[in-house]
């Protein structure tokens, strides 16, 4: 049996002080946003996870030049992708943030299947999301 503990990381938020992490617990339907300091001391409460609509992923721009145009933002390295799980509709919880866009696939198609739930990618155009199998 597969886990049903997923931990994301925050990655575009954290730095060496700071870190931001999402847990899912899937079998108690709850999560935690968790931020620690130095990897030591760790705080945040843990929620009952909300109706999940669907699960996105996505880039984002954490750092944006004003000079530069929008068909930069597919190779700049302040891009991150984004696995979010969207609930009522527009709210979302972002589990996990990388520059990997492998990484960020297979979390979101690990989180779809075992929430049982469709798969939005709009990382690969972003001005049109398509929904995609996640289990292919």
């Amino acid at each position: 049996m597969e886990s049903s503990i997923i931990i994301g990381k925050r990655k575009g938020i954290s730095n060496f002080v700071r870190q931001f992490h999402t847990l899912l617990d899937l079998n108690n339907k709850s999560y935690k946003l968790q931020e620690s300091m130095f990897g030591i001391f760790k705080w945040g409460k843990i929620v009952p996870l909300p109706y999940v609509d669907y699960v996105l992923i996505f880039r984002q721009l954490f750092a944006k030049c004003e000079a530069c145009s929008t068909d930069e933002f597919e190779n700049s390295r302040f891009s991150y992708f984004q696995v979010s799980i969207i609930h009522n509709k527009t709210r979302r919880i972002v589990v996990h943030e990388t520059r990997d866009r492998e990484e960020a696939f297979l979390m979101a198609r690990k989180i779809a299947t075992q929430l049982n739930k469709p798969l939005l990618d709009s990382a690969t155009n972003r001005r049109k999301g398509e929904g995609i199998n996640p289990e292919s």
